[in-house]
């Protein structure tokens, strides 16, 4: 057997993927594409702030969560964050979790009822800036 790198076509990955459905199927797992929520807050035409994620069967995984910078502190990251806490919740999700960098962020999620569940240290080449991966049942 020989590994080697390469860019596989859109065809062998619609196969490999495929088959992941068949193995969930055959483990009875139905299918499902995931489904993305977006938000967002305007202020005048523009967007102040921006927050989505994706549904995938009970589990909702946070992608994207800003608010821009003459915005940050006034909560409207929290109010956001729990609007699309509860999108998830009425579309049947029973846990949420995501990936941040940084205390600022960290200290953000920890007030809003995250937990760590992982942290990969000295991330990114800087010694002390952390990689955390957080939860939280919704």
């Amino acid at each position: 057997m020989k590994i080697e790198e390469i860019k596989i076509t859109k065809a062998e990955l619609d196969r490999i993927y495929e088959d992941f459905a068949d193995t969930d199927r055959g483990l009875g797992i139905t299918p499902r594409e995931s489904e993305r929520i977006e938000l967002a807050v305007r202020e005048s035409g523009d967007i102040a702030a921006y927050a989505s994620g994706l549904l995938e069967y009970e589990l909702f995984y946070i992608s994207d969560m800003w608010v821009s910078e003459g915005k940050r502190r006034q909560h409207i990251g929290s109010e956001l964050l729990s609007s699309l806490e509860e999108r998830a919740r009425s579309a049947g999700c029973k846990q949420a979790y995501l990936w941040t960098a940084g205390e600022q962020n960290l200290s953000f999620y920890i007030a809003n009822g995250y937990e760590v569940f992982v942290c990969f240290e000295d991330c990114f080449g800087v010694k002390g800036h952390h990689k955390y991966g957080l939860k939280k049942i919704l």
